[in-house]
């Protein structure tokens, strides 16, 4: 895993186009994916439609906390000779928590609306890919996220079929 870490993260800090696309994609495009979220939402009258999934991404991030309990890993900028591009987050990198949120909230989505969990599963690879590129996380960190973000999409929507 360390040399697909290298072999993205070598590009940063060698274009500022480049850079500045993928610190986009990795600080920003989060916050405009919960608000376009919210606003198809609300366009469609269905407040299920953001609610559910963010749910599940939450019930992602809680997953992280329980792995963090048991495994500690430290993010590539502490580690490697990483190119890093945004402020380093003070908690562990493995699973990560934006792939875990958004891969919940993408495969949630699925149940709702295909185009719209389609967008969200592209951006989602692409919040991913940024942070491995911006220096930190390894990219173990974002498949381990995406995987706990489907599980939580899968336990969300088994616990609604019970309930509901």
């Amino acid at each position: 895993m360390f040399s697909v870490f290298k072999n993205i993260n070598r590009f940063a800090g060698k274009s500022k186009w480049l850079d500045g696309l993928a610190i986009f994609f990795a600080r920003t495009l989060a916050y405009l994916l919960v608000l376009f979220l919210a606003a198809v939402s609300f366009y469609e009258k269905n407040l299920y439609l953001f609610l559910v999934p963010v749910l599940a991404g939450i019930v992602a991030r809680l997953l992280n906390e329980i792995v963090h309990l048991f495994y500690k890993k430290e993010r590539p900028a502490h580690l490697a000779n990483a190119n890093v591009l945004i402020p380093i987050p003070k908690n562990y990198s493995f699973p990560s928590g934006h792939a875990s949120f958004f891969f919940g909230i993408s495969f949630m989505l699925i149940f709702y609306s295909i185009p719209l969990a389609v967008i969200f599963i592209v951006c989602s690879c692409f919040i991913g890919g940024a942070r491995v590129f911006c220096g930190v996380h390894w990219f173990r960190d974002i498949l381990a996220g995406a995987f706990v973000g489907v599980a939580s999409s899968f336990i969300i929507y088994g616990l609604l079929n019970i309930i509901i």
